[in-house]
């Protein structure tokens, strides 16, 4: 079925007809489609804008984003209702699969408004912004500070920081350079761990069921606060260069000396590997990549590795990692879906005798 810009422009309008979802959902579930999709974006770029000079500032990453947001409108209207909440997921979970098959770095605003309140008190409401996996992602908060989020990563927000500090809640991996306020903390809470920041730069890493935090100073202070006996405690106060690693299992910590810029280059585009563990090194690439690489010798999960990624694709990655490790690669067949999509790649590493 071919892509018809006017549906989706109809459809963004909230003028859309009956079938219309339906129709988006096919368009999104057939990977076969995505020159369509393409051509699809960039028509309904110079629609929405109106000027011929446009064109040369077209941005796909507007046009998806506008898809996503008002998908989640509709949703906040169907609450309840089983059968439309499964449609609308499914038109959702293609939008995200699409954009990392295009590798759009693609950013989800959820504005909330009068159609969708999140309540987190007393009618207090928030915004969230999502990286997909396989993609880095840009962002702007309410008091002009700035940063990036990894893959799989999210934050939310407050759509105006009215109280005494500015408050964020990050779940996965992401870069800050806040903006100065001494009267006005810039606090960012993720996983077992809480920094407290007036103006600086950092980086947090708190995917879920990662049994280590990790906070590192680019340039400022911070203060490190950990989760101890479900009691907070301060792990210190970094100064630039350093990092505070806090075990979750152990309920402990450490403040070491780093590269920052090894540290942060997953913002620019590149993975930076000295001496890193190899377990560590595929799980950086498993989120890079968004596919399901797994070590499955012992002897290869403390293997200290050495290379630098940058704009190599998945195909690259792998030959590269062939060539300066020990390892021996077994690649599983792709199983197919009832949606008639097929899973990600699963990748097996041996350590090669």
């Amino acid at each position: 079925m071919k892509v018809d810009p006017h549906i989706i422009k109809r459809y963004l309008d909230q003028a859309g007809k009956k079938g219309d979802k339906e129709k988006i959902l096919s368009w999104f579930s057939g990977i076969q489609t995505e020159h369509d999709l393409r051509q699809a974006y960039h028509r309904y770029w110079n629609e929405m804008t109106g000027t011929p000079e446009a064109e040369a500032h077209y941005d796909a990453d507007m046009v998806l984003g506008k898809i996503y947001r008002q998908i989640k409108i509709e949703e906040s209207k169907v609450t309840g209702k089983a059968g439309n909440r499964s449609i609308t997921q499914k038109i959702i979970s293609m939008v995200t699969r699409v954009a990392a098959v295009l590798f759009i770095p693609l950013t989800i605003f959820i504005y909330i408004n009068k159609e969708r309140l999140t309540a987190t008190g007393a009618g207090a409401a928030y915004s969230e912004i999502y990286a997909p996996p396989g993609t880095r992602t840009r962002f702007s908060l309410p008091d002009g500070s700035t940063g990036y989020l990894n893959a799989r990563s999210s934050i939310r927000f407050s759509p105006v920081f009215k109280e005494k500090s500015r408050e964020v809640t990050l779940n996965g991996e992401a870069y800050f350079d806040v903006r100065s306020n001494p009267r006005k903390p810039f606090i960012v809470s993720g996983g077992k761990v809480k920094v407290i920041a007036y103006g600086t730069a950092f980086n947090v890493e708190s995917y879920p069921g990662d049994r280590i935090n990790k906070v590192t100073l680019v340039n400022g202070k911070v203060e490190v606060i950990g989760e101890r006996n479900n009691k907070p405690e301060s792990l210190g106060i970094l100064t630039p260069g350093e990092m505070c690693v806090f075990n979750i299992e152990k309920s402990s910590s450490g403040i070491i000396q780093v590269d920052t810029q090894k540290i942060t280059s997953w913002k620019d585009g590149k993975l930076v590997f000295i001496n890193e563990p190899f377990n560590e090194v595929i799980k950086k690439l498993n989120r890079r990549y968004s596919v399901n690489m797994v070590v499955k010798d012992e002897r290869l999960k403390d293997y200290s590795y050495l290379a630098t990624f940058e704009d190599e694709t998945l195909d690259e990655a792998l030959k590269l990692l062939k060539l300066s490790a020990p390892i021996e690669i077994n690649e599983l067949e792709r199983k197919k879906k009832p949606d008639g999509s097929y899973g990600e790649r699963t990748i097996e590493f041996y350590f090669k005798n």
